[in-house]
Parts: C-alpha cells; sequence; structure tokens
C-alpha cells in the first residue's frame, strides 16, 4: 500500500507555509475502481504565523480530498465573503476520487479581528461540511541579546589582529540588521555576519557577526560598539568593546551620579529652582529608574526622563526635579536613586545647600580688541571677565539693546579657583556680527549671584564716535518681596525728605520776610527831637 501525496496549486505571492495543519493521510486508494458516490474531507489550511507581523494581507485555505464525483462548492462564511476567494479545479489523484482547494486572502488587520470558515456542499452525497479556520498561536516578538566579545590582546607584532565577535542571541522575528561602529561613526567596518539560524529550543533565532581591527588602532583605545536593529520589537540594541587594561578582560565603566544645585539665574531671577540628576556611563537605556527623594518624607515630582546616546556608545541620563526656593535655602536635603537591572545594587546621591562665606563678584566688560577692529574681520568678540566671587555658583546671560540673548550664542570657561585669594573666577565670550557692533548695538553681560546686594549686575558696552563702556545695575524686575520693601521705604522717606525741605524754605522765607518788613518799618519812624529838649532845657 503507498501514500499519496497531494501537490496543492501555488498560492501566488501572499501564500504562508502552513504550520498548524495535522499530519493527514488520505484514504488507501482501492485496488479497484468504485463508482459508489463518496464525501469528501475537508482540511482547513491557516496562515503561517511567523509572516504576520509585517503582512499587509492574509492567505488561508481549506483543503476538499477524496470525493466523487465533482463538483463541490465552497463559500467562505455561509456567502458572506464574496472577494479575495480563489477556486482551484479539482484533480483527480487516483481512480474517480478528486481533490480541490479553495484560497481567501484578507488584509491582515481584518484577519486579526474576525473568524473565518469554509462551507464544502456535495450534491452528489448531500454532504455539507463546514471547518474554521484555526488561529496559530502567536509567537510574541523577543529583541535580541547582543555580547561584544573579542580576542587576547596581549603583546603582539604591530600588524597582528584582533577579532571582535558580536553574539546576537534569542531574536524573533529572525530578521535584524548589524551595524559596526568606530567612536560612533560608521562605515569604516566590513564586516562578516552570519545568517540567523533557529534556536535548538523554542521559537528564536541566534545569529553572529564580526570584524578584525589592527592591534594598533585597538590600543589608541578607540571605542567599538556592535548596533542590532530588530524591526520587529523596534529595538536598537548595542554592546561596546574598548581596549583592555593590564591584560585583563575589559570591564565596562562604573556608572557614576553627579548632582548639580540649582543655579543662581533659576533662583534669583526665574524664581524656579531646579535640582540636576546626571547619570553617566549606562550600557544601556532599557529599564532605567531614577527617583527623587526629601528628607522631609514628601513625595517629589520630577519631569520626564532624558536619556541621550554618548559617542562612546554609553548611554547619558538626566532627571530634573524643581524644588521650592524655601526649602532650599533652609538647607533640606534631597537625595537621587537610580536603579536598573544590570546594577547590582541601587545607587544614590544627595545634595544640600552649602553654608559659606558670601563675596560678590567684580565685573568687566571688554569691548572687541584693537586688531579686530583694525583689520575689520567679519565678526567682533566682547569678553567678560567675572572674578573674586564666591561660592562658585555664578550665571552669566548676554543681553542686546537689553533683551536676552539665546544661551548657544556665547561660551562659558568653567568656573576656577583663584590661586592668590582663594576665590573664584571664569569668563564669558560673545560673538557678534561685525555689521551689529557697527550699528552701535549695545550689548550687556549680566551677571547672576547670591553675594550681590540685589543678586545681580550688569556691564554694558557700545559703539559709539569711539568706544563707550557704561556701567549699570538694572534693578530686579521680577518684584523680589524684599526689595520692594526697600523701594517703598526709600519713596517715602525721599517724599518726607522733600517736605520737610519745603517746610523749612517756607518758614526761613517768612522769617527773613518779617525782619525784612520789621526793618523797613523802623527806618519809616522819626527820631526824638533832641534840639527842643535842650532849648526846654535852657
Amino acid at each position: 500500500m503507498n501514500d499519496v501525496v497531494l501537490l496543492i496549486p501555488a498560492l501566488g505571492k501572499h501564500v504562508h507555509v502552513w504550520t498548524c495543519l495535522e499530519r493527514h493521510v488520505l484514504n488507501p486508494v482501492l485496488s479497484h475502481l468504485t463508482a459508489t458516490p463518496t464525501a469528501p474531507s475537508v482540511f482547513p489550511l491557516p496562515p503561517y504565523g511567523e509572516d504576520l507581523s509585517t503582512a499587509s494581507e492574509v492567505t488561508v485555505g481549506c483543503l476538499v480530498s477524496n470525493y466523487f464525483p465533482a463538483p463541490v462548492t465552497v463559500q467562505w462564511n455561509k456567502g458572506a465573503i464574496s472577494t479575495g476567494i480563489r477556486n482551484f479545479p479539482p484533480a483527480v489523484i487516483s481512480g474517480d476520487l478528486s481533490t480541490s482547494t479553495s484560497t481567501l486572502t484578507v488584509p491582515a488587520a481584518r484577519w486579526k479581528d474576525g473568524q473565518f470558515e469554509c462551507d464544502v456542499a456535495h450534491p452528489a452525497t448531500s454532504s455539507e461540511i463546514t471547518k474554521v479556520i484555526p488561529v496559530c498561536e502567536k509567537n510574541e516578538p523577543v529583541p535580541p541579546e547582543v555580547r561584544l566579545l573579542h580576542s587576547s590582546c596581549k603583546g603582539r607584532s604591530s600588524d597582528a589582529t584582533i577579532e571582535l565577535h558580536c553574539l546576537i542571541s534569542h531574536f524573533y522575528p529572525n530578521v535584524v540588521t548589524v551595524e559596526w561602529l568606530v567612536d560612533g561613526q560608521a562605515g569604516l567596518l566590513v564586516p562578516n555576519t552570519e545568517a540567523p539560524r533557529k534556536d535548538s529550543t523554542g521559537y528564536t533565532f541566534s545569529t553572529s557577526s564580526s570584524v578584525n581591527v589592527t592591534q594598533a588602532d585597538w590600543l589608541e583605545g578607540n571605542s567599538y560598539i556592535c548596533q542590532v536593529t530588530h524591526p520587529g520589537t523596534q529595538t536598537k540594541v548595542k554592546s561596546l568593546a574598548k581596549k583592555c587594561r593590564d591584560d585583563s578582560s575589559c570591564v565596562p565603566t562604573e556608572v557614576r551620579i553627579y548632582l548639580l544645585p540649582p543655579t543662581p539665574k533659576d533662583l534669583f531671577i526665574n524664581r524656579d529652582p531646579k535640582l540636576y540628576c546626571n547619570v553617566v556611563n549606562l550600557e544601556t537605556q532599557e529599564g532605567l529608574e531614577v527617583n527623587w527623594a526629601r528628607e522631609k518624607k514628601v513625595s517629589m515630582v520630577s519631569e520626564p526622563l532624558s536619556v541621550t546616546e554618548q559617542p562612546n556608545g554609553t548611554y547619558r541620563a538626566l532627571s530634573v526635579a524643581p524644588v521650592s526656593l524655601e526649602d532650599w535655602n533652609d538647607g533640606e536635603t534631597f537625595t537621587c536613586t537610580v536603579k536598573q537591572e544590570g546594577i547590582p545594587a541601587p545607587i544614590s546621591k544627595s545634595i544640600f545647600k552649602k553654608t559659606v562665606d558670601l563675596r560678590a563678584p567684580s565685573v568687566y566688560l571688554y569691548p572687541p580688541p584693537h586688531e579686530e577692529i583694525t583689520i575689520r574681520t567679519p565678526t567682533m568678540t566682547l569678553t567678560c571677565l567675572v572674578k573674586d566671587f564666591s561660592p562658585p555658583d555664578v550665571s552669566i546671560q548676554w543681553l542686546k539693546n537689553h533683551n536676552a540673548l539665546s544661551e548657544d550664542l556665547h561660551v562659558n570657561t568653567p568656573v576656577l579657583k583663584d590661586k592668590t585669594n582663594g576665590s573664584h573666577f571664569c569668563y564669558s565670550k560673545l560673538d557678534i556680527p561685525a555689521e551689529e557692533w557697527n550699528q552701535g548695538n549695545s550689548y550687556t553681560c549680566m551677571v547672576v549671584h547670591e553675594g550681590l546686594p540685589m543678586k545681580f549686575t550688569q556691564r554694558s558696552v557700545e559703539k559709539s564716535q569711539g568706544v563707550t563702556v557704561s556701567v549699570t545695575t538694572i534693578p530686579n524686575y521680577e518684584k523680589d518681596d524684599e526689595l520692594e520693601s526697600l523701594y517703598t521705604t526709600t519713596w517715602i522717606f525721599s517724599i518726607l525728605f522733600l517736605l520737610s525741605v519745603c517746610y523749612s524754605a517756607s518758614v526761613t522765607l517768612f522769617k527773613v520776610k518779617w525782619l525784612f518788613s520789621t526793618v523797613i518799618h523802623l527806618k519809616k519812624q522819626p527820631g526824638p527831637e533832641y534840639k527842643n529838649v535842650i532849648q526846654q532845657a535852657a
């Protein structure tokens, strides 16, 4: 007895491999021909789930086999579906028994949301058979695991090579793109990447990619990154390799936290202080948690976490937490904690306002150098020197005609410590078009520091017939309560002083007028007649 081999006609470009179909053995062909009507056997043909994640259409089918005589009629969903159907003519496999197929093509979105069945009718035997197309168990996409290995980097000849081997494992579906980066730059290496192969267990796949680099390039400390893009999970996974240290295995750089206090500008100008938690040397951004806590055990709400990729393949995370001006000035402690699956234990760091001696900065604004003006360069350089201040926290803002300029237009040097007196200093440089300088625009360097009486001061410079430098201290336009009180007191004092002056002047004027009128009156009165007196006496 021989098995019957069934050939299903090609279903076109949308055909998928049938995977959920159990193995069926057709009824053995009798050694003698029969004219007895035979009802068909119907087998549903579901699609292959692997292609459904990217396919725009899905094709399913029904196999109608071992029936006599022809024909049979096939409908889909009791005739409710009339498009996308393709019925193939019957084929006589052996003897008088026929086999035929019917296929249905539907959009992938409709396949996921609906139920489909084929209805087979065989008039000769009055048979009506309905089969529901089963939905194959869907395999969830799995992102790849990437690990970059390298050969031994012990001392060898200068023309020796270091092999970098990237293991890409346990991903699904089986489509990945591998790219090699040298210090963040692509296209410098030619990799040898194998085709994905199915893992021995489960439904995932694995592959590998390798490149060779010279030992000289390796010892320079270049960063080599194997970057794997997996469309099925829309993920991009990387692994980094660098020069070995002390002939030992290369170990990832330790994750570190750097906390920054509120800037003076946020404290005294914007009045919106914020704390900054910088997390560096992260191998991945997956599963990263950055949380804030405060000494008063009150919950803190931080801004959305910002994660950026660095040129060496690591990641940097920045978490910003707003705080109140009162809590910061009171010296409360704030803590930033970082958690991630690859970090053995949570990492925490705290910050609070330290009490230090205040020293107000001196600010000097320098116009463009004489050489730039003489040779008429297209740009002019303004330099602002800020010195002799403590603590080192300072903010610098440039203005043009009293309007703030973008911080991207100027460059500030790091704050340095002066060796002579222990104070701090820094420079800020602003490049401006020579045309704008020649037009007489005014440029201002505004410095914000808590040691200043009004918390900030400014210096201005502009081009006149020569070079005019003016020094200006502006009021606090943010309506500081203390300054308002000071202004009110000063204003009242000024009014009272003017009133006092006016009163004194009025009184003095009145007295002078009275004295003057008295003198005039006395001058007009006649003196005694001494002559008559003498005559009478005689």
